[in-house]
């Protein structure tokens, strides 16, 4: 039988404001100790694919460091320390993201991004109905993001032609697809 691992000591060995580290001592099973396992310490992203009544959607363009690449991406987002709502926080980042907000949400799900090297970080998916630009954006200082509205169409057919390659849109996309045709 499968059993959680033992958490014996616990500390942070890099405890910056985008990136935290902490370096576990866990027995795995009796008698196995691991002395140093380290998982980084993320909150929460939230993942919005906003749908209008036109079947358009907002994607938004941004160069991502890891990737050293300009991705186009469903507008996204950390929860921020004081939210514990993940549909305010979807709410909040599609508006400051993109400028556009909606009165109908549907929780698409929530998964582990790294279930193995990270605690956190798990990415809650949402579907916006009936999403108008209502506003203009409100980005961070460090936020560099062109909207781009497209065919939802369009951008379903991106995951699947290579041109939407990060993991997180591409599954709330499918997923956004699916319920869609569901509803139909």
């Amino acid at each position: 039988m499968i059993e959680k691992w033992k958490l014996i000591s616990s500390e942070f060995v890099l405890d910056e404001k985008w990136y935290r580290v902490r370096k576990d001592v866990v027995e795995i099973k009796p008698g196995k100790i691991v002395d140093d396992y380290y998982l980084g310490i993320f909150n929460d992203i939230v993942l919005i694919v906003a749908l209008t009544a036109d079947q358009q959607i907002p994607l938004v363009r941004q160069y991502k460091h890891g990737a050293g690449e300009v991705l186009t991406e469903l507008p996204a987002g950390y929860m921020e320390d004081k939210e514990d709502d993940p549909l305010a926080a979807a709410q909040r980042e599609l508006q400051e993201e993109t400028g556009f907000t909606a009165p109908t949400w549907h929780k698409l799900g929530v998964f582990f991004k790294n279930s193995a090297k990270t605690r956190g970080d798990n990415v809650h998916l949402f579907l916006a109905l009936d999403a108008k630009k209502t506003t203009n954006q409100q980005l961070d200082e460090n936020e560099d993001i062109e909207v781009i509205v497209t065919p939802f169409k369009g951008a379903v057919s991106m995951v699947w032609e290579g041109g939407m390659r990060g993991s997180d849109s591409a599954l709330a996309l499918l997923l956004a697809d699916k319920k869609i045709h569901e509803k139909r």
